[in-house]
């Protein structure tokens, strides 16, 4: 009987013990964005975005914190300096209530000037972390201050952290920016024939902001945050940047091309257009090894709706889809092709080209793999593009052609 008695009290113990290493919620900072960049005398100067939930839990745009007298904002942006980003971190703790907690951190920005540095030295802490989540962060290259750009104001999306996240959600709409997990990032490094690329994140001109004469002053901020093409690096160093039509050729080839629209010149119609929405697209690098060297030909397919045309067109005509098939796959190609030669010219072979030939041909690559740094500039690179209209719409021939 006692012995019964013994183990009913140690189990109710065990049932009413709390953990030993509990972490109350109002204790905790969650970062939703950070931003590394290089500080003076060759320090860390690291930015943390924490949202206020006092504010943003009220439904305001901004509004009174208890207990203080000032408007506040729904979110904070802690800076500190440090040798490494740990150092940062505890500095940050002089001036924060809460400590920062990094399990929802879902940007992680570097500036130009540490990205063109490289960013090896600071990965390590990254890669430590138990709370940063690798395959919920998106790694963007800042074009400008990351600090100024973490404080840009919006009157629908009041946390920047937040609005860079929906941002992002949404990339299928255009595929022109190229945001990139940071376990892929880490994975990509570790790679002997591809190199890392990250999204480029800007502060751009808000269109919004314009005010006409006479009318009343605007309340849109003068600024706006941008998500724009792609930075390219060698090994961890920056080595510069893609536009917004080589990004999306580089996507072509990485299969990261999940949505977004293709114009191009309408066939037989001077200085008209033609809109495809893309569906689906896939593609697949086949490297050869020839007597003039290696040869990397890109396969792509891709599937789109016709959604505009300007000009007389007929599109219930077979001949005319036929051509609008190889007007839009020959846009394609330009595309990637615009992509390629740009990564050439930066010598970073992002498109993973040399991780192509490596798993085809393992043992040529043992003996050129030190020199495919110099070797990539000169492969020749071909793309076959097979593109294919789905559907035309509730119409195959414009209003105003005559039936």
């Amino acid at each position: 009987m006692k012995r019964r008695m013994l183990i009913i009290l140690v189990l109710l113990i065990c049932l009413n013990a709390g953990c030993w290493d509990l972490r109350e919620v109002e204790d905790l900072g969650y970062v939703m964005a950070m931003a590394i960049d290089s500080g003076p005398q060759g320090k860390i100067r690291l930015i943390a975005q924490v949202p206020n939930p006092r504010v943003l839990g009220g439904g305001q745009r901004g509004g009174i914190t208890p207990g203080a007298s000032i408007a506040a904002k729904p979110y904070r942006n802690y800076e500190g300096t440090g040798s490494t980003i740990f150092d940062a971190l505890r500095e940050i703790s002089r001036e924060s209530s809460r400590r920062l907690f990094f399990a929802q951190n879902r940007t992680l920005i570097f500036s130009e000037a540490m990205a063109e540095k490289g960013v090896g030295g600071v990965l390590d802490f990254l890669k430590r972390s138990v709370e940063i989540r690798h395959g919920l962060t998106m790694v963007f290259v800042a074009r400008g201050d990351p600090a100024k750009i973490l404080d840009i104001p919006n009157p629908h999306a009041t946390v920047p952290a937040l609005r860079i996240d929906d941002i992002v959600r949404w990339r299928g709409q255009t595929s022109r920016f190229a945001p990139v997990p940071l376990s892929r990032f880490l994975e990509t490094l570790s790679l002997e024939g591809q190199e890392p690329y990250a999204g480029v994140i800007e502060a751009a001109f808000n269109p919004a902001a314009q005010v006409r004469e006479g009318e009343k002053a605007a309340l849109e901020p003068p600024l706006t945050l941008r998500l724009t093409g792609a930075a390219l690096f060698r090994n961890d160093r920056m080595v510069g940047f893609l536009d917004e039509t080589e990004t999306r050729g580089l996507l072509w080839v990485l299969n990261e091309v999940k949505g977004g629209q293709i114009v191009f010149p309408c066939p037989g119609q001077e200085g008209k257009k033609a809109t495809i929405e893309i569906l689906r697209a896939n593609a697949k690098i086949e490297p050869e090894i020839t007597e003039d060297g290696i040869i990397m030909t890109v396969k792509i397919r891709e599937e789109g709706n016709l959604v505009e045309v300007e000009g007389p067109l007929d599109t219930s005509k077979p001949e005319v889809i036929k051509e609008l098939d190889r007007l839009h796959a020959a846009a394609i190609g330009n595309e990637v092709m615009a992509a390629v030669y740009k990564a050439q010219e930066l010598g970073s072979d992002a498109f993973g080209f040399g991780e192509a030939f490596r798993r085809k041909f393992p043992r040529e690559w043992k003996k050129i793999k030190r020199d495919w740094p110099e070797i990539f500039p000169g492969i020749e690179v071909r793309v076959q593009v097979v593109a294919h209209i789905r559907r035309m719409g509730m119409t195959g021939k414009p209003p105003f052609l005559a039936p």
